[in-house]
């Protein structure tokens, strides 16, 4: 009897693997993946974390642990290095280094494993797993599951279906410079990241490059100290007793939280354009106010759009495609038969301690570490704020304080 089983194995389940690790609670974690891998379609050199190194998988609940960054860096004789690189942002390579040498170390950690199902028995869950390499099945009993099967790409089904997500961009990338014209649609820091990537390679001097932005200017991550405040447990906590209705109207509020650029990356494209000769500008266009409407593709990609303040329609067309156009919730098909709650669409109920909320009473719990916009807020898909969300959920399960949140951290009130 397990105290805990987990779905998926990404940043956040691997940090709640790390928490857990000192603690008596019994443990396992499942992956249909081989190996750990976080997002290699986008490790794009250079690029940044948009979060301090200290909010790793460990330090804001254990400054102690030995999964903390700092001592990831001593382990491969990095710590005085680091020491004098006085910075608190680091690479997004050093990043995914560190979350597989806290992988390595953790023995509750299933990989090749796909949960086919989660059956309430009453007194417990039984979660009947499937080996992806030999198709051996295995059924393991829960008191309780946590479901981080993360996000999906999502792209438009009005969208050919040869255009390419950015998640799969460094992996195209050398095919990708060979083409005549390159098209990147979205307006978010994976968009901003591949149009700066691809404005400083060693590229032919043919190649052109358009940016389409629905958005009229592009949005700058907040940076403001207290703006950052909303990326706080006494936030979170705030925001989730809100009503429905108000959450909803919330969501939509904090796309400069969630989706802007980073002022260092926007920075560098002004710069790298400006160093441009004016036969290179010619063939470099970013065009703002667009809401492509349609892609199609018949040797070549055709796009539609619609200026969104002439309301003109406008067409372009290019020989690849980049959608840096998000991801959607990626839902496992049995919580159909587990009760659950919805609130929307596919946003279910998730209170205060992460527990989603099911239409039967039950003493041990279903959690949520995924699909918590509409629940959680802007800090719902915030590396900072997994921490958190770890600690409220392990000492939930243990039914004591684990691990003691910080409470009124903040110097804003919300309620």
């Amino acid at each position: 009897m397990y105290d805990l089983i987990g779905i998926g194995i990404g940043p956040m389940n691997l940090g709640l693997s790390a928490l857990a690790h000192p603690t008596p609670l019994r443990t396992l974690f499942f992956d249909e993946s081989e190996q750990f891998s976080w997002h290699p379609g986008m490790m794009i050199k250079d690029s940044m974390m948009q979060t301090s190194f200290i909010s790793d998988l460990v330090t804001l609940a254990d400054p102690t642990s030995s999964f903390t960054y700092l001592n990831y860096l001593r382990s491969i004789n990095r710590l005085h290095t680091f020491y004098f690189y006085e910075q608190l942002l680091i690479s997004r390579q050093e990043y995914n280094a560190y979350l597989k040498w806290v992988a390595s170390q953790l023995d509750d950690l299933s990989f090749s494993t796909r949960v086919i199902d989660v059956q309430d028995t009453g007194d417990s869950y039984e979660v009947l797993v499937e080996n992806v390499l030999t198709g051996e099945r295995a059924t393991y009993e829960t008191r309780n599951v946590v479901i981080g099967t993360g996000a999906k790409p999502s792209i438009p089904e009005s969208f050919d279906s040869n255009v390419i997500h950015n998640t799969q961009y460094v992996m195209e990338k050398e095919q990708l410079l060979t083409k005549h014209k390159i098209s990147i649609v979205g307006s978010g820091q994976s968009a901003a990241e591949i149009f700066l990537d691809l404005l400083t390679s060693d590229r032919s001097p043919d190649l052109n490059l358009e940016w389409i932005s629905r958005s009229t200017i592009f949005e700058t991550l907040e940076t403001g100290k207290l703006g950052e405040e909303i990326f706080s447990p006494s936030y979170v906590e705030y925001f989730n007793q809100l009503p429905l209705k108000t959450r909803q109207e919330a969501v939509s509020k904090f796309a400069r939280s969630q989706n802007g650029i980073s002022p260092e990356t926007l920075q560098s494209i002004y710069e790298h354009l400006y160093d441009l000769t004016k036969e290179q500008k010619e063939r470099v266009q970013i065009r703002a106010n667009l809401e492509v409407e349609k892609i199609t593709y018949d040797s070549q990609f055709e796009i539609e759009m619609r200026h969104t303040e002439l309301n003109q329609a406008r067409t372009s067309t290019a020989d690849a495609v980049i959608a840096a156009t998000g991801f959607s919730p990626a839902l496992p098909s049995f919580i159909n038969r587990l009760n659950i709650e919805f609130e929307g669409e596919q946003a279910w109920k998730v209170d205060a301690n992460y527990r989603i909320v099911r239409s039967i009473e039950s003493p041990h719990h279903l959690y949520a570490t995924t699909n918590l916009e509409l629940s959680h807020g802007p800090a719902a898909d915030n590396l900072g704020m997994s921490v958190s969300r770890n600690q409220l959920i392990l000492n939930d399960v243990a039914g004591k304080d684990l691990y003691p949140v910080e409470q009124h951290a903040t110097f804003t009130t919300f309620n």
